[in-house]
């Protein structure tokens, strides 16, 4: 279920952990064979974007379930995408007081902001036209990064609070370099590509955390969840007594979030998965109620939000299914009447 690697921290203890998370989520979509075709439009001036968006959610969605088979004259199920609109505008630059000081007061320095989004409305549909289940889908990019090239930490809603991962010239920075406008369209169509998928079939997907690192409750912690005992790891975290500093419990708080979501993905049904992420929820949002400068908090707590949504829709389609009538029931109405 994970693997795990030393890494250099930066406002996360003295080292963090990576782990690496097999996010499982089931489809919403039951189709009806194993064949399918993709069929993806847009206005002319985006005809290339959605001639990759068709060839990557192909790609995407034979890799998720390799029983199923593209093929385009007779398939069983046929998906169609639409793209609404495709924005990449310049970059933006602007300037910000840095962490470097001359005479005593902190110097300038350039920071450039790169955004896009890309919305794409999809269609599941059997050969003869039954409808089995649609959405519209939106993919955003907004980063922020200094003038090496670092990422300067989340754009519009983010703090700058680590400039200096690397000096001019260094390789070593987790987010390298704006991307260009072709990295940019690349990232949001597979950001889209992934979101529809996961309507369509049971994924998986690697999803790399960390796992904050002190002396004492968090590492004996650390130790069981690298060896894959999360639910042990998951009560060290919760009963360990809460640290003096509320920023530095936060590190605590988010640890037992990223328990409680390694034990959702472990679920071996959607209720108890939904137990779970609903505290991975709770945790991570202390964690950032009590620390909210810390960027590594902010990144799963978004992952949560998104896989609570899939669960939620699960559930709401479930509900929606017509309850079969068994004999005892319609004995009973027959009674009544």
């Amino acid at each position: 279920m994970l693997s795990a690697t030393a890494a250099g921290a930066q406002d996360f203890g003295a080292a963090k952990e990576k782990v690496t998370l097999q996010r499982k989520l089931p489809a919403l979509v039951h189709l009806p064979g194993k064949t399918f075709k993709v069929k993806a439009t847009a206005h002319a001036s985006e005809a290339d974007v959605a001639q990759d968006l068709q060839a990557l959610l192909e790609t995407e969605l034979l890799k998720d379930d390799p029983e199923l088979r593209a093929d385009e004259r007779s398939p069983s199920a046929v998906i169609t995408c639409q793209i609404i609109s495709y924005s990449h505008p310049p970059p933006t630059v602007s300037t910000k007081p840095g962490l470097a000081v001359s005479v005593g007061a902190a110097m300038n320095q350039s920071y450039k902001r790169v955004t896009g989004s890309l919305s794409v409305a999809f269609q599941a549909k059997t050969a003869g036209g039954q409808a089995l289940g649609s959405d519209n889908v939106t993919a955003k990019y907004d980063e922020e990064f200094d003038g090496f090239g670092n990422s300067a930490s989340g754009g519009v809603k983010g703090a700058v609070t680590t400039t200096w991962k690397r000096i001019v010239g260094g390789t070593s920075s987790e987010s390298l370099n704006p991307p260009t406008d072709a990295e940019l369209q690349s990232l949001l169509l597979a950001d889209a590509v992934r979101q529809i998928a996961q309507h369509i079939v049971n994924t998986e997907e690697p999803v790399e955390v960390f796992l904050a690192h002190k002396k004492g409750a968090l590492d004996a912690g650390d130790k069981l969840a690298l060896a894959g005992l999360w639910q042990r790891a998951q009560e060290t975290f919760e009963t360990a007594p809460p640290l003096q500093k509320r920023e530095d419990d936060a590190y605590r708080l988010y640890n037992i979030g990223v328990a409680y979501e390694a034990l959702a993905y472990q679920a071996e049904d959607e209720q108890s998965a939904m137990k779970y992420l609903d505290e991975a929820a709770i945790n991570y949002g202390k964690a950032i109620d009590a620390k909210p400068t810390e960027k590594y908090f902010l990144q799963p707590q978004k992952r949560i939000e998104t896989a609570i949504a899939h669960y939620k829709k699960l559930e709401d389609q479930e509900s929606r299914k017509p309850v079969p009538i068994t004999k005892a029931r319609a004995h009973k109405s027959a009674t009544a009447q």
